[in-house]
């Protein structure tokens, strides 16, 4: 009987201990979820920072490349300007040239009548030196 006595008290500590661990199991449970949730939102709290930091890093990147382009962009306007002007100076010459070429078939052609006319000239000239009696070298041995 004191085996069953203490038996009975045992169970009954350990049924007392059941209950009561019965009764915070919701409660731990809850805690846990608790502290699941919170280390989830510290994460994410962590990454929005880093992601909020990139984005300010992205955001004077931004500002200082258009002040950058800004620059650049003068300095283009100003190249184009110079640009305009020589090429101002330069389509009188290309005119010119232009009308000289377009000017070489006409003074080809009339080179071509000139130097058929020289061709004309020269054969009636020889043609009038064999019409003149005796040599050049006779006649001056006779001047002479």
């Amino acid at each position: 009987m004191a085996f069953k006595d203490n038996s009975s008290s045992v169970l009954t500590k350990v049924l007392s201990s059941l209950s009561i661990i019965e009764d915070h199991a919701p409660k731990v449970k809850k805690a846990q979820r608790r502290l699941s949730n919170r280390e989830a939102l510290l994460a994410k709290k962590n990454s929005n920072r880093q992601e909020a930091k990139e984005l300010t890093q992205l955001i004077d990147d931004l500002k200082n490349s258009s002040l950058r382009i800004d620059l650049e962009l003068t300095q283009l306007e100003a190249r184009r300007v110079e640009l305009e002007k020589e090429l101002e100076n330069v389509r009188p010459a290309i005119d010119h040239h232009k009308s000289n070429l377009a000017q070489i078939p006409d003074a080809i052609k009339q080179k071509k009548q000139e130097l058929l006319a020289k061709v004309r000239e020269g054969r009636a000239i020889y043609s009038s030196l064999e019409d003149i009696p005796r040599s050049a070298k006779e006649d001056k041995q006779q001047i002479a």
